[in-house]
């Protein structure tokens, strides 16, 4: 029963994942992402956060954009583990509005650019029956506490208990730099710093945990009572008689009270942007960007913490890995374009308090989308992109799971004037469903993470 007091200590190690791109890092960074998923070659003005050297390739003047998304995950876990009441278990995540701002000012040859947005997490997810990792041990009571009274003619056939466990969790970043263009605005090079602070907030409880126990000595009939003082009782009347299993029956009596985690973790961190952009005519362009590391240290902010085990202040990595993307856009047409883009997540280098040790590879994406100008009022758009985790089975948890994914973007713009232009797009992300198994008290059992993610989103844009 030990370790009933250390699954509550998992609550605060949760994580709420990103909803499109790497273990961490949110690609969804636009309207125009939504609707194309390949933006890496982007010469729109999301190309403060996708290819800023392209900044400096715009035309002179001032260049505004904001998009909006409303983004929706569902996490879904299964176990088999024998003895749970439950085996299936959900959470959700609603994220209402997940904004984006970017803004570039040009002259001549020089670009200075500005972007905002959650470039990881975004939401809170809300687990109405908990997590199987929070409940295995506390399922196996009644089978220990059948072995443990068994001369005292003491049974035990069911377990209740109250779990809940919600996890917010949000990186905002900014950033911030500028970009000079040469050969005739064929060839751009930029130079930014991203800027990245973190925040997770963990509510918990383990509550209520009641057995049915069964023993005419102690005239328990069966009824569900509360394992405290079940425990409470067998210690007492076990108190002359055996003084050994009555300190046992005593220690339980603490592990199963009432436990609740409410902890808030921060962290701040920098990290350096350089991109290239080549566009030798019309037709073609190509973009280039690499984003360091960024070295994140969270520091816990523990206003109540049962376990013991998180101390206020005390500190952990969890870095932003750094990203290599290359992106290839052409017009076919006057009116049609394609694009290509490749991103790769150095998630191996960064540090995970060893958790980045389960990896196999690093995490990559690769993606292209069409673009038609059905009319001059109106562009669509469609694309798709695939996403190759790098995580092993022993790196994935209910808790904190990573998954390979097939994401789906469609949408348009609408092209009200050459200055004014508003973006619309969905996004559907289906995630390869994974399973592992392992052993909890030399018991195997089976477990299944799976994920789906949408996003609804429209933005303007705006050139002065």
């Amino acid at each position: 029963m030990k370790k009933i007091v250390i699954l509550v200590s998992t609550i605060v190690m949760a994580n709420v994942s990103a909803f499109a791109g790497g273990v961490i890092t949110n690609t969804n960074q636009s309207t125009q992402f939504v609707r194309t998923v390949s933006r890496s070659a982007s010469t729109d003005d999301d190309a403060v956060y996708f290819n800023p050297a392209a900044t400096a390739q715009f035309s002179d003047g001032l260049h505004l954009s904001y998009s909006h998304q409303v983004c929706i995950q569902k996490r879904e876990t299964t176990d088999d583990f024998p003895t749970l009441n439950n085996h299936e278990y959900e959470g959700n995540v609603f994220v209402p509005a997940f904004p984006n701002l970017y803004a570039t000012w040009k002259k001549n040859n020089l670009a200075l650019f500005f972007g905002f947005g959650p470039v990881g997490g975004g939401g809170s997810a809300e687990y109405e029956k908990g997590l199987a990792s929070f409940e295995r041990q506390i399922s196996m009571m009644p089978a220990m506490v059948s072995q443990m009274g068994q001369s005292m003619g003491l049974t035990a056939t069911a377990y209740d208990v109250n779990i809940q466990f919600t996890g917010t969790s949000i990186l905002y970043g900014g950033r911030i730099g500028g970009a000079y263009s040469f050969l005739d605005d064929k060839l751009a090079v930029s130079l930014g710093v991203s800027t990245i602070y973190q925040k997770n907030a963990y509510k918990g409880s383990i509550k209520d945990i009641r057995i049915n126990p069964t023993c005419a000595a102690l005239g328990m009939n069966g009824d569900m009572i509360p394992a405290t003082a079940f425990f409470t009782q067998v210690s007492t009347a076990l108190a002359t008689m055996n003084p050994t299993m009555a300190a046992t029956a005593n220690a339980y009596a603490g592990a199963v009270a009432d436990k609740e985690v409410d902890a808030v973790q921060t962290g701040f961190g920098l990290a350096p942007i350089i991109g290239f952009s080549f566009k030798p005519d019309d037709k073609l362009n190509i973009g280039v960007k690499y984003e360091g590391r960024t070295k994140m240290e969270l520091t816990n902010d523990t206003k109540k913490d049962d376990t013991g085990m998180f101390t206020d202040d005390s500190t952990f990595r969890k870095d932003i890995p750094a990203i290599l993307s290359l992106g290839i856009g052409a017009n076919l047409t006057e009116k049609f374009r394609i694009s290509t883009s490749y991103t790769y997540y150095f998630d191996k280098n960064a540090d995970w308090g060893g958790r980045e040790d389960f990896l196999d590879k690093n995490t990559m994406d690769v993606a292209g989308n069409l673009e038609y100008d059905v009319i001059p009022l109106l562009t669509l758009s469609a694309g798709y992109s695939r996403s190759m985790s790098g995580t092993s089975a022993d790196f994935q948890t209910d808790m904190d799971y990573a998954l390979s994914s097939n994401a789906f973007g469609m949408g348009g713009r609408l092209n009200l004037s050459e200055k004014l232009k508003v973006d619309f797009g969905f996004m559907y992300v289906a995630y390869d469903e994974v399973e592992k198994t392992s052993t909890f008290n030399n018991v195997s059992h089976t477990e299944s993470f799976d994920r789906t993610n949408k996003s609804f989103s429209l933005g303007v844009s705006y050139a002065f």
